[in-house]
């Protein structure tokens, strides 16, 4: 007769088993070898209960632990793996990178499991080869290669188009600027918010884009409008507020949350040409404890039901992901995403150091 735990083992790895195949099931069309990688990536995964993900807060200000409940069982759904998932937002997202690489390079595992950066803040980790070489197209079929940045490096979760934002109580929408060069006209002098990021100028300097000469040009002309500076936070609160009637960038998805959701007297210009996109990405650091449970939930997050609960908990979800409501607006419009060998071209420091020196008004 066979003892209590005899038949305890064997009932939970026959449930393991099935989990497995199950999950399997879910990818779609793989070699055998690329199903064998896959469910020993589960196995693993099954021993790493709890996975660090550096992140701030729901933009849609729904609670954190929410988030990440959902996100655990979205993941439980499609792996069969039990995990928690705690949120790190102490430190921006510079800092957790640097944070990060710190660890590394001491020879520490990393703080974080799952790093949420965009494209540009995380890219150190991808020039220090920092990242854990997950091979996602095999892994998971499910995903194309539009999907993933940085070469094929890591998932594309969330794209947010920035365009003019106002404030519709002080601006009426006969009235709003309709381009880019509107914003440069005599009455939007002094009523102005202009990111001090550098960013949307580095998207405007891509040869698929304005250039750099064009750019700058455009640069001096609006700084010449007397704008306030602020970064993406203060910018969307002093439209809201109706301290400056118009915002140079602000996120299309936040401002249209804060007026659909909240009433909030906000408009955006979605005819300006070419729309900004900053892209956030997932990022698996390399040596990171609970790798094969990160590498799950970044994978479970990129599915329908995945994009759903981004765009529930952050208000956009990726323009590459088919059936997003960012996919179809990228359909109708021009948009610019950035360019890794623009970025990492010789030229670029350069152009970083004129747009500083343009915002501190040198």
């Amino acid at each position: 007769m066979m003892r209590t735990s005899t038949l305890l083992g064997i009932l939970v790895i026959s449930i393991q088993f099935l989990g497995t195949a199950t999950a399997l099931a879910q990818t779609g069309p793989q070699s055998q070898t690329a199903r064998s990688k896959l469910a020993a990536v589960i196995e693993q995964a099954a021993r790493e209960p709890e996975v660090v993900f550096q992140s701030p807060d729901p933009d849609s200000g729904l609670p954190a632990a929410d988030f990440t409940r959902d996100m655990a069982a979205l993941t439980e759904k499609l792996y069969a793996i039990k995990v928690r998932i705690r949120i790190d937002n102490s430190l921006n997202f510079p800092a957790s990178v640097a944070k990060a690489l710190t660890e590394m390079k001491s020879g520490a595992a990393p703080s974080y499991d799952l790093m949420f950066q965009n494209f540009v803040s995380g890219l150190a980790l991808y020039q220090n080869n920092a990242y854990e070489q997950i091979p996602w197209l095999e892994l998971f079929p499910q995903l194309a290669p539009q999907d993933l940045a940085w070469k094929g490096a890591t998932p594309i979760v969330d794209t947010d188009f920035m365009l003019p934002i106002y404030n519709t109580r002080l601006v009426r929408a006969q009235d709003a600027p309709r381009s880019w060069d509107d914003l440069l006209q005599p009455r939007w002098k002094g009523k102005l918010g202009v990111l001090v990021n550098f960013e949307p100028w580095a998207l405007l300097s891509q040869p698929n884009a304005w250039g750099e000469e064009k750019t700058l040009a455009f640069l001096k002309r609006l700084l010449e409008q007397n704008p306030k500076l602020g970064r993406i936070p203060e910018s969307h609160e002093r439209v809201l507020s109706g301290e400056t009637p118009l915002a140079t960038f602000g996120q299309r998805e936040r401002t249209l949350f804060y007026k659909t959701q909240r009433g909030a007297p906000m408009g955006v210009v979605e005819t300006a040409d070419p729309i900004l996109v900053y892209v956030y990405i997932f990022v698996v650091p390399k040596g990171a404890r609970s790798r094969n449970a990160a590498t799950l939930i970044a994978a479970a997050m990129m599915s329908k039901e995945g994009q759903a609960l981004q765009q529930k908990y952050r208000n956009s979800a990726s323009m590459f992901r088919p059936g997003t409501s960012a996919a179809e607006f990228a359909k109708q419009h021009k948009v610019v995403t950035p360019d890794l060998d623009f970025i990492l071209g010789k030229d670029y420091l350069e152009l970083t150091r004129k747009v500083s020196s343009m915002l501190a008004g040198k």
